[in-house]
């Protein structure tokens, strides 16, 4: 069994004429036109590691449009998962926020079946902890390891890093680093037989340089502001 994992593309950033002033929740905007491309690349990747799997994703707009655009590539379905919602730093930033309803999320993409038991108002309401997100992840990691298929995990930089720690614990804690967002739709694979072995971590061969981004700040940028802190 392969456990994939891999935080949602690029976000359409919020401005005068983009998601902020559009049909969408507050706090919960769209994929750019990159992040799209995105996601199809890390499709096309998973394609050619013969991927049939069963995709998970983060009730998010952002992860669940990340999930389908790789879903239409691989030719499987998406199922929402709550645990692998987005962190909540602050309470008050979470204030009027209304997240999509099992039936809306149903309509956003015909790939999308939501569960039986999904809960409605699945975010996050109060403020949480690196460590909390990880002991949310966990049961629910935790239950797809007893089964034979290989998995996608679509999350965000908190709830994917709270994976991968999770499955480090098992097997390798000295390898947990401190907590980074991670680029967008770059792979992690842990291969999970007997025990636990990481394959790639954060990984982003299958997108161009001018591809891989951590959300509006491109991977030169990144690197460029670390190197003049350090």
């Amino acid at each position: 069994m392969l456990v994939h994992i891999t935080r949602h593309g690029q976000v359409l950033p919020a401005g005068a004429d983009t998601w902020s002033h559009a049909d969408y929740p507050h706090g919960d905007p769209p994929l750019s036109r990159l992040g799209h491309q995105q996601a199809h690349l890390l499709g096309k990747r998973l394609a050619t590691l013969g991927f049939q799997g069963r995709i998970y994703s983060s009730p998010y707009r952002r992860t669940v449009e990340t999930a389908c655009a790789i879903a239409d590539v691989v030719g499987v379905d998406v199922e929402p998962a709550a645990p692998l919602r987005e962190i909540v730093k602050k309470a008050e930033q979470m204030q009027g926020f209304v997240g999509m309803t099992g039936p809306l999320l149903a309509t956003v993409h015909p790939r999308i079946m939501v569960p039986g038991d999904f809960h409605d108002e699945w975010w996050t309401t109060g403020a949480e902890t690196d460590a909390a997100v990880e002991a949310r992840v966990a049961p629910f990691v935790d239950s797809l390891l007893g089964g034979s298929d290989d998995v996608l995990l679509v999350g965000h930089g908190a709830s994917t890093g709270g994976v991968i720690d999770h499955l480090l614990r098992k097997f390798a804690p000295q390898e947990i680093r401190e907590p980074t967002p991670g680029w967008n739709c770059a792979l992690t694979t842990f291969h999970n037989t007997d025990s636990l072995r990481m394959l790639t971590r954060m990984d982003a061969e299958h997108l161009p340089e001018d591809h891989v981004t951590s959300n509006a700040q491109s991977r030169a940028d990144v690197v460029k502001s670390a190197n003049a802190q350090g």
